[in-house]
């Protein structure tokens, strides 16, 4: 189970001094930091799907998250291929579409990450109460289509989430976009 207090990594902001420091004193968090990201790593490598796919959805319900350690922590980067490899084994594919067209503290054009798309291994027949317990707080309409489920949610940075039997994808509205700092 993921608790809030695993997840407080995900909402540090990395003080505007040391994140162009070159020389002299780093953010004197970074241990602390990097310890709870290999933290919340090991968890999130090792939670059954419904609770990844829950604790996504509660991650950036009501505020934007800095997605990096969630990538890191289920995705293997190939820089040649550019490929994303998931490190699960229910995790057939995985896509953390990240895009420029948002402005960091700096006022530079930066990346924010616009989707996450999860294809399962298997079948996963009970994604849509995972999904409504998970949004519990949050006004939402819920449409179905043939085999396709779509969330649309009222204030959040969540747009929506679109779901099949094998599939899950949530869009962020860019609008909600939090420069945390790297």
């Amino acid at each position: 189970m993921i608790t809030e207090k695993d997840l407080e990594i995900l909402y540090y902001i990395t003080p505007k001094k040391y994140r162009t420091v070159l020389d002299g004193h780093g953010d004197p968090m970074t241990i602390v930091n990097t310890e709870k990201e290999f933290s919340l790593e090991e968890i999130l490598l090792n939670v059954p799907l419904k609770d990844l796919l829950s604790s996504i959805i509660k991650i950036f319900k009501n505020k934007y998250a800095n997605p990096l350690p969630i990538w890191n922590s289920i995705v293997n980067y190939n820089i040649k291929t550019e490929e994303e490899i998931s490190k699960r084994k229910d995790i057939k594919k995985i896509n953390f579409n990240f895009k420029f067209g948002v402005k960091n503290d700096f006022g530079t054009d930066t990346q924010y990450l616009e989707n996450l798309f999860i294809e399962f291994m298997s079948s996963f027949a009970n994604i849509k109460p995972i999904v409504r317990t998970a949004l519990q707080g949050k006004n939402f309409n819920e449409n179905s289509s043939n085999n396709n489920t779509t969330f649309t949610i009222h204030n959040s940075p969540i747009l929506k989430i679109e779901i099949t039997n094998t599939t899950f994808q949530l869009f962020i509205d860019k609008d909600s976009f939090i420069d945390y700092g790297q």
